[in-house]
């Protein structure tokens, strides 16, 4: 498994934003390659993951040149291999790597992920394993610790940090069209807040007042002028909030990692500023054994998989295994005297069965005499029956084991429906 990754806290907001714009067609683009077996991209407004499926022969150059190819400038992905993929993988679905820590609705953006992998035909079984042991453990981390009080939206937190006390009457001013625009719509309505004006430089402003129903403010100057909140998710490398812009008694939530509001503001007399480090200083104290918990849990479930995705490995050997003696048995079946069977007539079919088993591990226990290779021998021997091994073998406990394949027990090799499972 690898995961080439763009994420929020490490290649920005604006890069996250430019890269989910063009990431269409690349689960699609990744699957035509013949080392991939399985692609799910997940694209949000904090990151844009691409899981992918390979075999051990795809090399990480060609991968990420056939990643580069869908985008004008080649991303600077960072990518995560094997166990830990399993890892990254885990913590994003869990929450422990969002802006707040806990943040329940990246598991629900994960699971529509797998979902339309699903659909198109591009995800793969052991995907489909991670993925939803990496949701199950998102569950389980819910229901055992408090974070999920503090996965609240971004948007949300920050907003509860301003200390408004009447948000109906209230004016508040969007700055900036980038990916929290529409969450910060939507939770100032929650709010109650009914007057809602937007600017954005980029031009996108009145496009986005036209679709969310909002008055649009053509300069910077005129949208600051008479407001009670600024909430800014521009995120375009430079402050574009000054104290030259600060009038009067304002509310400030900086949604930035690359700040909109100059730090200068916060000390404008009957100023409060709320940025993205303060919204994760007033949830991390309260959260930090809670937090030690679900990165327990998360260790728990990546050794899971890893166990259930080793077993995995052995499958086609074991099918193999089981065909071939079905198939033996069919054979000695076949040659059965068509009369009512005899106690001789069934052993010899029982002998004969027993030869042909035997003969190949017979003969290859003498080539790798021959060859030098008895231990090796002798130890795969004590791997596949348990003969030589250095603990004694209990008969009672073979009785009650299950076979990976079929699984049943011995003593169910006598009813018709295992009969017919075999």
């Amino acid at each position: 498994m690898r995961v080439f990754s763009i994420q929020h806290d490490r290649h920005g907001l604006t890069e996250v934003e430019r890269i989910s714009a063009d990431v269409d067609g690349v689960a699609a683009r990744m699957c035509s390659l013949p080392d991939v077996t399985g692609a799910v991209v997940l694209s949000t407004c904090n990151r844009v993951e691409v899981l992918l499926d390979t075999t051990g022969h795809a090399a990480n150059t060609d991968l990420r040149a056939a990643l580069d190819a869908q985008f004008a400038e080649p991303p600077a992905w960072d990518l995560y291999l094997g166990e830990a993929a399993l890892g990254h993988l885990f913590r994003v679905a869990s929450g422990l790597d969002s802006m707040v820590v806990g943040e329940r609705e990246i598991a629900g953006q994960l699971k529509r992920a797998l979902a339309d992998a699903q659909a198109a035909g591009h995800t793969s079984l052991p995907l489909t394993i991670a993925v939803d042991e990496a949701l199950r453990t998102s569950r389980r981390i819910a229901n055992e610790t408090a974070l999920e009080g503090a996965g609240r939206s971004v948007v949300g937190v920050g907003l509860s940090l301003m200390g408004v006390e009447d948000w109906t009457r209230a004016t508040a001013t969007i700055v900036g069209t980038g990916s929290y625009a529409g969450a910060v719509v939507a939770a100032l309505r929650h709010k109650g807040v009914a007057h809602i004006r937007v600017h954005s430089a980029s031009g996108r402003g009145s496009t986005f007042a036209d679709s969310h129903d909002l008055e649009h403010v053509a300069t910077l100057d005129d949208a600051l002028a008479g407001t009670d909140i600024v909430v800014t998710c521009r995120g375009l490398g430079s402050p574009v909030i000054t104290p030259a812009h600060v009038a009067g008694p304002m509310r400030l939530l900086d949604l930035s990692l690359q700040r909109d509001v100059d730090p200068a503001v916060a000390r404008v007399p009957g100023t409060v500023v709320v940025d993205l480090a303060s919204i994760q200083a007033s949830i991390q104290p309260c959260y930090a054994e809670d937090t030690r918990r679900a990165e327990a849990l998360v260790q728990a479930g990546v050794a899971d998989v890893m166990t259930r995705l080793r077993s995995r490995i052995v499958d086609p050997a074991v099918v193999g295994l089981r065909d071939t003696v079905m198939g033996m048995v069919a054979d000695e079946v076949a040659r059965l005297p068509q009369r009512q069977l005899s106690h001789d007539d069934a052993a010899l079919a029982l002998r004969r069965l027993a030869t042909r088993l035997l003969h190949i591990p017979s003969s290859r226990a003498r080539v790798a005499a021959e060859q030098g290779r008895t231990e090796e021998y002798l130890t795969a021997m004590a791997e596949l029956y348990g003969i030589g091994a250095p603990e004694t073998v209990d008969p009672d406990g073979l009785e009650d084991a299950h076979c990976p394949v079929t699984n049943l027990q011995v003593a169910d090799l006598d009813t018709p429906d295992a009969q017919e499972a075999m």
